[in-house]
């Protein structure tokens, strides 16, 4: 029995989502692996291929549980039928009399086994075309390329061509090519699938997948979120949305603007929707309120989700305030100069409305909407989507290197005690080919029977060193995994290296010790933030490198300086007490009783490695480690950031590079005080905001003179304005006035009533800005600055946003003559001319 494999799938490009509890066994599938002959799972899936149908049907989900038996060159067709119909009849008791199966139209040997072997009547065996019955669907005639077959069904239902598919029988035995031939595997393949809910629904007597016991569990806590109204069809998209945004955050994948983030954000979005839908709601954003009741349903099968319940909800809740934020912009958005296509696809694609909310918002505007225009905008995106995020089109890419490890044993790691040993080259590899050796100036990869070498893996890189004897002398240039066996990349400086020999294999010591000193200090960095923030902190990302580490986390706003400072000083602390690091090795089971938390994205067997630092933290983890704290020397963070809704990432430095980056600080704190003259460092604070205040002294009267210069020049030029549809267009040039000063002008305008739309140019300190603005009446019209600030923008290569009123932009090259400078202000003048000429 092999436990589900994660949703984001491990090394595999051909896939977003795992979407079928065969994923994770396609080295089995290819005779790549050969360790095991039989598997089952239960795998939890996710797809969207038929999203628009999910809470339409009795079955459709985009999450569900996938049970699987498989076979890898064991047993084939006679006994995965005999048993299939054993399983059904006798284990679920389901009534022969109310079954029914299907065969590959040309598959006789399929039919004969069902008929002879089972003995079900010839007039209960449904023969079905390729579309049909056979994986992947019709793959003869439209491919891909690789391992295929046949298909037999077993379903439910007491006539004859009518009913439910309860277990689908997958016979892989031929080899698609390119040209549409169909080859005979050198291995035939079983590989069934039972759909849990469904079967679910058929052992319970009901009509549909959302009617079974779960699901009803989770409708119970949905109506207790509506204070009227009921729409079936909605509320089951809803939980099957919730559901499959849950167990795919859980798993990594967070709401984005692309690829698997892409799909979670849309999850979330239309599972709003649809309960918004539902009925009226008591509250707002309330979709993020269904996690407590899935967790409570699941947590126990995948604890996952449980020890991840408050990050979900909160990133769900995150992105359910932003969908809120972008659905009101785009409400107060107006075609500009683009067509009605463009701009339907725009709140589609850069506003992230579903399609039934841009069809009202159409209606309510009087614009025509094209679907089969729309559509066509959709096909490019999943073009681009495809491009960029490389997913293959293969299902089984043969571009894996499991072939140069067919028939050697575990690599035995001795890098937790040993930095050089004397090991026997069991396979070298060239390209993606086996070699008998690697000559000089070549490059390739080496595998032996033990390494000192510790492989890439849970965000800790791999490590490089030396190969020598036997003549040879070789560079390993980094070390990862294949499967369990260590491959050394290596660039052979003289001699060769010949499979059979053995050799001393000595790793770069300096640079490893700095790559434990980085990867102890994570561990703390990890309890530290959970002690200063809370223990919703997990981890979601890591980078152990020897010159810095990278820590990704989740939490919800930017970190201050008083929380830094809060988690340095708890690290440095330990650092000082110089704790000694207990590693041990023990029953998975035990380490979780024990408190331990796994990192997040690692696999685990049923024996792991828990690092303990005395009390402050417990961990599992395979990676190296020092004896103690102290040999850290000194932890230092270098930059906080967001890279995500919900996910904050620090930077650290520490040992030797945390002391060089003080010792550059003081030089540049010393430079600071010679250029001011201040007697001492410990001044310069003092010394600073006494500038600082001189500066805003200045400044602010600067800013009082600009000020008057300002309101009356505005008032001048709206007066002589040129009106377009009743609005007023104006621009202005001028010199020392920044944001400020600009929207205080604003203020004043709408203040008297102006109708107007204004383009300003103004330099500040040297720094040049542009703005947009607009009287509240002219937004009120339909004036949307910030649309008219992105068409300026592309125009002269500036950057900025703002809101529908007031738009602020910046130019990375700034103008250098009175030329340039009318010629940005005509630009701005056009577009607002333009675009109020499209409201």
């Amino acid at each position: 029995m092999f436990p589900s494999d994660s949703l984001v799938p491990e090394d595999d490009p051909s896939l977003l989502f795992t979407g079928a509890g065969m994923n994770q066994f396609k080295p089995y599938f290819l005779g790549l692996k050969k360790d095991v002959k039989r598997a089952t799972s239960s795998q939890k899936c996710l797809r969207t291929a038929d999203l628009d149908c999910v809470g339409k049907t009795a079955y459709h989900h985009t999450f569900f549980e996938m049970l699987g038996n498989f076979s890898f060159g064991d047993y084939f067709k006679e006994e995965a039928i005999a048993w299939g119909w054993e399983f059904v009849t006798k284990a679920l008791k389901l009534s022969p009399s109310k079954l029914w199966v299907s065969v590959y139209e040309k598959d006789d040997e399929a039919f004969q086994l069902w008929k002879t072997k089972v003995g079900i009547p010839e007039s209960r065996i449904v023969r079905m075309d390729a579309v049909d019955n056979f994986w992947p669907s019709n793959a003869q005639k439209d491919g891909p390329n690789g391992p295929c077959g046949p298909c037999s069904e077993i379903y439910v239902g007491e006539t004859t061509g009518k009913g439910v598919e309860i277990w689908n029988l997958v016979f892989t035995q031929f080899d698609r090519q390119s040209d549409g031939t169909l080859k005979n595997l050198p291995q035939r393949n079983i590989d069934t699938g039972m759909g849990l809910e469904r079967t679910a629904s058929v052992l319970q007597g009901v009509e549909s997948n959302f009617d079974t016991d779960n699901f009803k569990k989770i409708r119970s806590e949905l109506k207790g979120l509506m204070s009227s109204g009921e729409n079936t069809v909605q509320e089951n998209a809803a939980m099957d949305h919730a559901r499959a945004a849950i167990f795919a955050i859980a798993d990594g994948a967070l709401p984005s603007n692309e690829g698997r983030g892409y799909v979670v954000r849309k999850l979330i979005r239309l599972g709003s929707d649809h309960l918004e839908k539902a009925g009226s709601l008591r509250v707002h954003r309330s979709f993020f309120r269904l996690v407590p009741i899935i967790v409570d349903i699941y947590g126990s099968v995948y604890p996952e989700i449980s020890q991840r319940k408050q990050t979900i909800a909160s990133i769900i809740e995150n992105e359910e305030k932003a969908y809120e934020e972008s659905c009101k912009r785009a409400e107060n958005t107006r075609q500009a100069a683009m067509t009605a296509d463009e701009y339907a696809f725009m709140l589609y694609d850069t506003f992230g409305l579903p399609m039934d909310k841009i069809k009202d918002k159409f209606l309510k505007d009087g614009l025509p909407f094209n679907e089969a225009k729309f559509s066509e905008y959709m096909d490019e995106q999943r073009e681009r989507s495809r491009q960029s995020t490389k997913i293959a089109g293969e299902i089984f890419g043969k571009k894996g290197s499991y072939h140069l490890i067919e028939g050697l044993s575990n690599t035995v790691f001795l890098g937790y005690e040993k930095t050089k040993y004397q090991c026997r080259l069991l396979r070298a590899a060239k390209g993606d080919s086996v070699v008998n050796e690697l000559k000089a100036c070549e490059e390739g990869l080496l595998l032996f029977d033990r390494t000192p070498f510790y492989a890439e893996s849970g965000g800790q890189v791999g490590d490089t060193g030396t190969i020598s004897g036997n003549g040879l002398m070789a560079k390993v240039l980094d070390t990862q995994w294949i499967e369990k066996c260590v491959a050394h990349k290596v660039k052979i400086e003289s001699g060769h290296a010949e499979t059979g020999k053995t050799y001393e294999l000595a790793i770069d010591s300096e640079r490893r010790t700095d790559i434990m000193k980085n990867h102890t200090a994570t561990h703390l960095l990890h309890a530290a933030l959970r002690k200063v923030l809370g223990d919703h902190v997990k981890q979601s990302g890591s980078l152990v490198a020897p010159d810095r580490l990278r820590f990704d986390f989740t939490h919800f706003k930017a970190l201050d300086t008083q929380s830094i400072g809060s988690v340095e000083e708890l690290i440095n602390t330990e650092i000082r007490k110089n704790i000694t690091l207990d590693k041990k090795v023990m029953p998975k089971e035990k380490a979780m009783e024990a408190g331990a938390i796994a990192f997040f994205g690692e696999k685990y067997g049923e024996e792991v490695r828990v690092v303990s630092i005395g009390d402050f933290s417990k961990e599992l983890c395979g990676g190296t480690h020092l004896r103690s704290t102290g040999e850290i020397e000194l932890f230092k963070i270098v930059s906080e950031s967001s890279i995500q809704a919900g996910v904050r990432r620090l930077e650290a430095i520490t040992g030797r590079y945390a002391a060089e980056m003080i010792k550059r600080d003081e030089k540049e704190l010393k430079s600071i005080a010679d250029e001011f003259n201040i007697q001492h460092e410990t001044n310069i604070p003092v010394e600073l905001k006494a500038i600082k205040n001189r500066v805003e002294s200045l400044k602010n009267k600067a800013l009082n003179l600009a000020a008057d210069q300002l309101a009356e020049a505005s008032k001048k030029k709206i007066e002589e304005a040129k009106e377009v549809k009743g609005i007023k267009c104006w621009d202005l040039a001028l010199a020392g006035a920044d944001v400020d000063l600009i929207k205080k002008n604003l203020s004043v305008l709408d203040s008297e009533h102006y109708s107007s739309a204004g383009f300003v140019y103004a330099t500040f300190l040297g720094q040049p800005k542009y703005y947009i603005m607009g009287s509240g009446d002219s937004v009120q019209r339909g004036l949307n600055c910030n649309e008219i600030i992105k068409n300026v923008n592309q125009i002269i290569k500036g950057n900025g946003g703002g809101k529908p009123n007031f738009a602020v932009g910046g130019l990375k090259e700034p103008p250098t003559t009175p030329e340039q400078i009318e010629a940005i202000v005509n630009t701005g003048t056009a577009n607002i001319i333009s675009f109020i000429k499209g409201i």
